[in-house]
């Protein structure tokens, strides 16, 4: 079978053609999880629900790579979709929710803790004091 380039361009979904930048669902799964889907490297972009409807179950935090753009997702919510932030931040062991709250607790107390430093230098807000 020939694999099809997405004419759509890179941040389309591959199956249902939506804007994924546009509807706020940009954002990086594990390799394995990617390769289930039975989807190559720079294939091109799937919204969460076609992504999920090709592994046929729900994404989990487990399933998210720990890189600046789930970070934003995470630290600037207006970045992502209900429907990305609840795979995000799903579950009380989720790393995304822990680091979400430590960073609202440092923010709250004017602190700058390792977690807190990394983020705000990855999404490109280095040097502020709060999100």
């Amino acid at each position: 079978m020939t694999r099809r380039k997405n004419a759509r361009g890179g941040e389309h979904c591959f199956d249902c053609g939506v804007n994924t930048l546009e509807t706020n669902e940009y954002y990086m799964v594990t390799d394995s999880c990617w390769a289930r889907a039975k989807m190559k490297a720079r294939d091109g972009m799937l919204c969460v629900g076609c992504l999920e409807r090709r592994l046929g179950r729900k994404l989990t935090p487990r399933n998210f790579i720990d890189c600046p753009l789930n970070w934003r997702n995470v630290c600037l919510p207006d970045y992502a979709s209900p429907r990305l932030l609840s795979r995000l931040l799903g579950g009380r062991n989720s790393k995304w929710r822990k680091g979400a709250l430590e960073l609202i607790d440092a923010a709250l107390h004017g602190e700058t803790g390792p977690l807190q430093s990394k983020v705000l230098v990855n999404v490109g807000v280095a040097g502020s004091s709060s999100l």
